[in-house]
C-alpha cells in the first residue's frame, strides 16, 4: 500500500475510538481542527491557567476540576471526551473559557467509538459550574447535585456577577449520570453563576437527565439547543433570576420528561430569593405519539415549588401529555398575583388541539395534589395573548437525525410575539414566537448524532 494512503489509514483506525472527531462528517461532525490530532489523557485536576488546544483530543479520565484560581481556556475546534467515571467541574474562584465559532465548535462528548455511544447510564458526566452568585438555601450554600458533599463542591454566595466563564458554540454530547434519586450531574450544571457568565450558543444532545440545570444566580443565556434530554430541556431550582432568548428543548422517542421544569425550591417554596426568570422566544417539542416512559410525562412546562417567572413568545407543541402544568398552591399563588404567567405563546397539539387537555391533575410523584388551577381559562385570558389550535408550522422539528426548528414562511409564529426589553440582553427586534425567526442561527455548529 502507498506510504502515504497507510499513515491515513491508520490515523483514522486510531481515531476510530473518539469517532474521528477533526473530520467534520454528514452529522456536522465533532469538532476538531482538521489533520489527525493526538489522544491526551487528562488524569489530573488543572492547578494552574492552561491552555488546550484543537491538536489534541482532550479524554478526562476522572472527575477533573479547575481549581480555584486557575482558567482552562479552550481553543475552537478543539474535542474533549469524557471516560465514564469522568465530568469537568469548574470550582468557586476558578473559570472556563470555551469560545468556540460557528466553523470551529469546540466539542465535550463521549469517549466511546461512534455507535456505542449514549447509555442509559449516561457516557460521562458532563460540566458543571459552581459559583458565588445568590442562591435561596439556608445559609447561602449548597453542596453541587450529583457530586460528593464535599468543601470543594459547595456553590453559592452574594455575588450576583460572579463570572463562571464562556460556554459560546459548544455541545455537549451524551453527557450526565444518575448518582440516585434527585442527585444526579446533568448535561450542563450552572450552580450560582452570575451574571458575567457568557453562556451563547450552547447545544446539548442526548444528556442523561437534564440538558441545562441552573441552581440560583442570574447567569443569562442565548440561543440554547437542547435535543434527546432523557429528563428535562430546561429546568431552574434555588432562585434563578436570570433570563433566556433564544431557546429550544426538542424530545425525541422513548426520552424527555418536560421541556420546562421549574422550581423556587421543593422544601419551602417561599425561600429567596424566589426563582422568576424572564424567558422571551423558546421553543418546546414533545416527543408525540411516543408515550413510553422515559422519566415521566411528556410535558410542555411543568411550573411549581413557588417558582415565579415571566416567559414569553413560547411555542408548546408535540406534548403527549399536557403543555402546561401549573402544580402546586406556591406556584399557583404566584400565577395569581401575576409573577408568574405565560404571554403571546401557542399551543398547539398537546396532544390534542383543545385547550382542555391543560387541565391540572395531582403530581404523579404522590405530592402536591391538585390545586384546582384551570389552566386552559387561565391560559386563555385575552390580556396574555395566547393562541390555540393554530399550527406554528415548523419545518421539521420532530426529526431526529436532522431536525429544523425554523417556521415555515407562512407561518403563523412569524408574527404576534411580544416585544423583548431594550435592555442590553434581549434582541428587542425578536416579535415571533417561538425560538427562530426568519433566520436559523442553529444551522451549521449543532449536530445530531443518535450513538
Amino acid at each position: 500500500m502507498n506510504p502515504t494512503r497507510l499513515s491515513i489509514l491508520s490515523a483514522c483506525i486510531c481515531l476510530s475510538l473518539l469517532a474521528c472527531p477533526a473530520t467534520p462528517g454528514p452529522d456536522g461532525g465533532t469538532g476538531g481542527g482538521g489533520g489527525s490530532p493526538t489522544t491526551t489523557d487528562v488524569t489530573a485536576d488543572i492547578a494552574a491557567s492552561t491552555t488546550w488546544t484543537k491538536d489534541k483530543v482532550y479524554v478526562l479520565k476522572q472527575l477533573t476540576y479547575v481549581n480555584a484560581g486557575a482558567t482552562l481556556t479552550i481553543e475552537p475546534g478543539t474535542t474533549i471526551a469524557g471516560d465514564a467515571a469522568a465530568a469537568l467541574i469548574i470550582s468557586r474562584d476558578a473559570k472556563l473559557i470555551a469560545a468556540g465559532t460557528a466553523a470551529a465548535p469546540i466539542v465535550f462528548t463521549s469517549s466511546l467509538p461512534a455507535g456505542q455511544r449514549g447509555s442509559v447510564q449516561g457516557d460521562w458526566g458532563g460540566l458543571v459550574f459552581l459559583g458565588r452568585a445568590t442562591i435561596n438555601t439556608m445559609g447561602g450554600e449548597n453542596n453541587a447535585e450529583g457530586l460528593a458533599d464535599d468543601p470543594k463542591n459547595k456553590y453559592g454566595g452574594t455575588d450576583d456577577a460572579y463570572d463562571c466563564g464562556t460556554l459560546k458554540y459548544v455541545r455537549v454530547e451524551f453527557a450526565g449520570r444518575p448518582l440516585s434519586a434527585n442527585n444526579e450531574l446533568n448535561g450542563v450544571t450552572l450552580n450560582a453563576c452570575g451574571s458575567a457568565t457568557t453562556v451563547d450558543f450552547l447545544q446539548v444532545h442526548r444528556g442523561v437527565d437534564d440538558g441545562v440545570e441552573i441552581f440560583g444566580g442570574k447567569v443569562n443565556l442565548k440561543h440554547v439547543v437542547i435535543t434527546g434530554s432523557d429528563d428535562d430541556g430546561l429546568d431552574w431550582d434555588k432562585g434563578w433570576t436570570g433570563k433566556a432568548q433564544f431557546v429550544i428543548a426538542a424530545q425525541i422517542a422513548g426520552r424527555g420528561n418536560h421541556g420546562i421544569e421549574a422550581d423556587n425550591d421543593a422544601t419551602n417554596a417561599d425561600l429567596m430569593p424566589r426563582s422568576a426568570p424572564t424567558l422571551f422566544n423558546v421553543t418546546l417539542v414533545g416527543r408525540n405519539p411516543d408515550s413510553a416512559a422515559s422519566e415521566g410525562p411528556s410535558r410542555g412546562m411543568i411550573l411549581r415549588a413557588g417558582t415565579a417567572g415571566s416567559l414569553n413568545n413560547v411555542v408548546v407543541t408535540n406534548f403527549t401529555d399536557k403543555g402546561l402544568l401549573v402544580d402546586g398552591n406556591p406556584s399557583k399563588n404566584q400565577w395569581t398575583m401575576g409573577a408568574l404567567s405565560v404571554k403571546n405563546s401557542i399551543f398547539f397539539q398537546n396532544p390534542t388541539m383543545g385547550v382542555t387537555d391543560y387541565i391540572s391533575s395531582p403530581r404523579p410523584d404522590g405530592g402536591v395534589t391538585d390545586n384546582m388551577f384551570n389552566e386552559p381559562t387561565e391560559l386563555a385570558a385575552p390580556s396574555l395573548n395566547n393562541r390555540f389550535d393554530i399550527d406554528p408550522k415548523l419545518a421539521a422539528a420532530t426529526s431526529v437525525t436532522a431536525p429544523i426548528f425554523k417556521p415555515l414562511s407562512d407561518s403563523p409564529a412569524l408574527m404576534g410575539g411580544a416585544v423583548p426589553p431594550s435592555d442590553g440582553f434581549f434582541d428587542a427586534t425578536a416579535t415571533f414566537v417561538g425560538a427562530i425567526g426568519a433566520d436559523d442561527w442553529t444551522t451549521g455548529w449543532t449536530a445530531y448524532p443518535e450513538n
